[in-house]
């Protein structure tokens, strides 16, 4: 297992619901390395942004155009 960090690179909204560029989680994936965005990395990251802010993040927003993501 690995930590990774991801963080909004850019502040958007979505369905009424606004999302500030800084907003980061910390999530502990199966993979060693960074989930992938293309698949079931996104669940995971979308998961976590629902735990700590209570938000859910749409897929389309979970791409390496919005997200900054960082192994600790």
């Amino acid at each position: 297992m690995a930590q990774f960090k991801v963080k909004l690179k850019n502040s958007f909204n979505q369905k009424g619901t606004r999302f500030e560029k800084g907003m980061e989680v910390e999530l502990l994936s199966k993979q060693t390395s960074a989930p992938n965005l293309l698949s079931a990395g996104k669940q995971e990251i979308a998961d976590a942004f629902l735990r700590k802010y209570g938000v859910t993040l749409e897929s389309i927003h979970i791409s390496n155009n919005y997200l900054e993501v960082t192994k600790l």
